[in-house]
């Protein structure tokens, strides 16, 4: 049996596999797609066009890479997560840092879009976060057993 833990995490990091290698195969297929939604976006949020030309191969590239390797470390989570769960921080720093940068640029540039970047960006590096360490807590003690041992109180007894 399978705690229902186990399979909340499944379920999120399958959305989150999802949600980052299907916009990023349409950034390569369809770029022009994601320059439009920015540009609906900020709109939608007050802030007029999307005020940034994004262009240049290099800048594509970058952008493209980093969320296919989001999807990556998120797929070897859920394929494996005892075995790749080393692997979180860095996935909750590349999240984690768009969220941060996001809010920055945000503020700067008075870009309503990256305000909903850094709320969307950081929630979703709670999440990885959230859901990952408990599943890695009830695999560990759904292992051992029902009763869950901290290190510490292992260590003393």
């Amino acid at each position: 049996m399978t705690p229902r833990i186990v399979l909340a995490f499944r379920a999120v990091y399958t959305v989150l596999v999802l949600n980052f290698l299907l916009p990023a195969i349409s950034y390569i297929v369809a770029p022009q797609m994601t320059y439009d939604t920015l540009d609906q976006v900020n709109r939608l949020l007050g802030g007029g066009p999307y005020p940034a030309v994004e262009s240049g191969h290099l800048w594509h590239m970058l952008g493209t890479g980093n969320v296919f390797t989001l999807a990556f470390m998120c797929a070897l989570l859920l394929f494996d997560l005892k075995r790749f769960y080393p692997v979180l921080p860095a996935l909750m720093f590349l999240k984690g840092f768009s969220a941060i940068y996001a809010l920055f640029i945000g503020a700067a540039h008075q870009v309503p879009f990256f305000y909903a970047v850094f709320a969307l960006d950081g929630l979703t590096t709670l999440a990885m976060w959230f859901f990952a360490t408990r599943a890695h807590r009830a695999m560990g003690a759904h292992r051992e057993g029902s009763q869950t041992v901290s290190p510490r109180a292992a260590a003393v007894a």
